[in-house]
């Protein structure tokens, strides 16, 4: 009941002759929500701002510089992965007025995305222009820790990084030294490795960095829908009949 499915072993599911679908598309929508929610929460730092009075924190009526963080207006954005849910997010952000989208997909040029006037752009070019990273790719050997050291030293010290992909993606040790060293100014995980990652996580000392247990698709309408394909598929295969979303 997953978009999903790199934690299945296809090949001993096919030796043993087992069916495998999952639960594709229907969570597009809260996903691409949840994306910009995120980049908008670490960009505005809503975080430290919910836990300043909880922190004591708050003890001037007003200062012009505290909490300041940076909004989505005039700035540039760069989508690792231009698929259905990229492309969702990049339809949503733009009512916020960005500057400009970047895009880099091994898969270009991508006509739905650039007739919305996202830009392709090649995945360091991307990472050194944008003030907003977002990791909307599959995980596949080609982009099993694309986010490393070298990716977070070309990004912009101001910039955020967001993943609501996958965790693989990320090299979470580099990524824990780029915050912790001021390599770029915040990120917002929503997906990471192991899962669920230990309360005395390393990642979780950092003050500049929102980590969420992986609800990205948490709505309940949106859960009802990936049921109801996973009960259908289930009812296919018992039924010896195709399967709704086969996997393969």
């Amino acid at each position: 009941m997953s978009v999903g499915y790199d934690h299945i072993d296809l090949e001993e599911c096919k030796k043993r002759n087992i069916a495998v679908s999952n639960t594709p598309h229907v969570s597009t929508d809260s996903v691409a929500e949840f994306t910009v929610l995120l980049m908008l929460a670490v960009g505005r730092r809503l975080f430290d701002s919910a836990a300043a009075i909880k922190k004591g924190e708050w003890v001037y009526s007003w200062s012009p510089l505290w909490l300041c963080g940076q909004g989505l207006k005039n700035a540039t954005v760069g989508i690792v992965g231009m698929g259905r849910i990229g492309q969702a997010v990049l339809k949503r952000l733009l009512p916020f007025e960005v500057e400009k989208v970047l895009y880099y997909d091994v898969f270009h040029p991508i006509k739905p995305a650039e007739e919305l006037g996202a830009i392709y752009t090649p995945f360091e070019d991307l990472l050194k222009q944008s003030d907003y990273v977002v990791a909307m790719c599959n995980l596949s050997d080609e982009t099993r820790g694309i986010f490393n050291k070298k990716a977070f030293e070309l990004m912009k010290k101001s910039a955020v990084f967001v993943n609501t992909s996958r965790g693989g993606v990320v090299n979470q040790d580099d990524l824990y030294d780029a915050l912790k060293n001021g390599e770029i100014r915040g990120a917002g995980l929503d997906v990471m490795v192991p899962e669920p990652l230990p309360k005395d996580h390393k990642l979780t000392t950092l003050p500049n960095i929102a980590l969420l247990p992986h609800v990205a698709s948490a709505e309940i309408s949106v859960r009802v829908l990936m049921s109801e394909m996973a009960a259908g598929n289930i009812l296919k295969a018992l039924a010896g009949e195709p399967l709704i979303s086969p996997v393969y």
